[in-house]
């Protein structure tokens, strides 16, 4: 195979890439805050096709745009993947290092010339470069990459890009030890040949990672968001549902007790009547903050009804569950809410049940916590209650 057979390889390669560019554009279009970091991800594709591309033009004799103009169009390519890599994950963008680096190598290649005596400069500069920002990618996105993502999807994800890195520098530390044979991509060799599958392989690599990346925060943003209120930001009546559900399993086989309290704003209906929805959607939305910031990181708060909340108090006996309710009571009652322009006194009804051996499920424990949230508005709201299941 001569170099000029070599060349419609390095165009079918390219023009592969390009396609996964044109793919990553279209996807970007579908996505609102994560487009940015898509858009960088196809910008990296479609300049690794302009590099292979270049690479394929490369005739007899020798110009500066696809011999140079190649290796500098790689370089920036990777470096567009880093900042895909960093937008994706927020972190604070490395632009400051990244335009050291580029502004360096670039630098160097546009004093080089093309010609076959500076082939050696070129392709240890090029792919160190390339394995320097890759394994660097790689080694600041691995602690958030594995907190949100987990481990075994870290796996998957970033060592093969630590794999490709390590490789991209092995490239180059090669160039060294065999200076009098340059690696030049067009040239006729098995490493060129070679270089194509790696190529190819990493595309797809780079491709179903980031999708799975994407796929996987799309889904655990819809299953958080399915279990959210969507005005208050604090868990649904679905997800406190599963987490009553998990209390009572603890219960059960560790005799983990733990307590109900149920809230309900006084009087709401005449805030939506006299002052509109968005007056008490305001409201709504400062109690069910004040509710959150009160909770331990092990309770759980949610919003059960319209103006009704509940709470689930994780190891909690009788007496401290009606402490911490009256807490809360004396939380919403001491100061006053903003809405609507105005500043209003909000208080509110507690119901307090703690489980009991007697319950016969989760529905019979809720049941008692509501008895006694009525009591306490029978009794002239504004004030706490509990249910001992007597």
């Amino acid at each position: 195979m001569s170099s000029l057979q070599l060349s419609p390889m390095l165009w079918l390669v390219g023009f592969q890439l390009g396609l996964y560019a044109f793919a990553w554009v279209l996807v970007s279009q579908l996505l609102g805050e994560e487009r940015s970091a898509v858009m960088h991800w196809g910008l990296f594709l479609l300049l690794t096709s302009v590099t292979l591309m270049l690479a394929g033009a490369r005739t007899e004799p020798r110009s500066w745009l696809v011999y140079n103009g190649a290796n500098i169009a790689s370089l920036f390519a990777f470096a567009s993947m880093r900042r895909g890599v960093e937008r994706f994950m927020r972190l604070p963008p490395s632009d400051r290092e990244q335009a050291l680096l580029l502004g360096a190598a670039c630098a160097v290649f546009a004093w080089l010339g093309p010609g076959p005596e500076q082939a050696s400069w070129r392709v240890v500069l090029a792919y160190g470069v390339q394995g320097v920002i890759m394994l660097r990618t790689f080694q600041r996105a691995w602690a958030p990459m594995r907190a949100e993502f987990g481990r075994r999807t870290l796996i998957a994800i970033a060592v093969p890009g630590l794999m490709i890195g390590t490789m991209l520098m092995f490239l180059s530390l090669r160039q060294l030890f065999d200076w009098s044979n340059p690696n030049e991509m067009q040239r006729n060799t098995t490493a060129s040949v070679a270089l194509m599958y790696y190529y190819l392989g990493g595309a797809a690599l780079f491709n179903f990672g980031f999708m799975v990346l994407l796929t996987q925060r799309l889904v655990l943003g819809l299953r958080r968001a399915s279990r959210r209120d969507e005005l208050t930001g604090i868990a649904n009546r679905r997800a406190m549902d599963e987490a009553l559900e998990r209390a009572w399993q603890r219960f059960h086989r560790h005799g983990r007790g733990f307590a109900v309290v149920l809230v309900d704003i006084d009087h709401f209906k005449r805030i939506n009547d006299t002052l509109g929805h968005a007056a008490g959607d305001a409201v709504l939305v400062q109690v069910a903050q004040r509710l959150q910031q009160h909770a331990r990181a092990s309770d759980a708060v949610g919003r059960v009804g319209g103006e009704e909340f509940l709470l689930l108090l994780d190891e909690t006996a009788a007496a401290p569950a009606r402490l911490s309710a009256e807490r809360l009571r004396t939380l919403l009652d001491g100061a006053p809410v903003a809405a609507a322009g105005q500043a209003l006194t909000v208080t509110a009804s507690v119901g307090v049940a703690v489980i009991d051996v007697r319950d016969r499920d989760v529905d019979a424990l809720i049941r008692r916590a509501d008895r006694a949230l009525y009591r306490a508005k029978a009794d002239g709201r504004n004030r706490v209650a509990f249910d001992d299941g007597a």
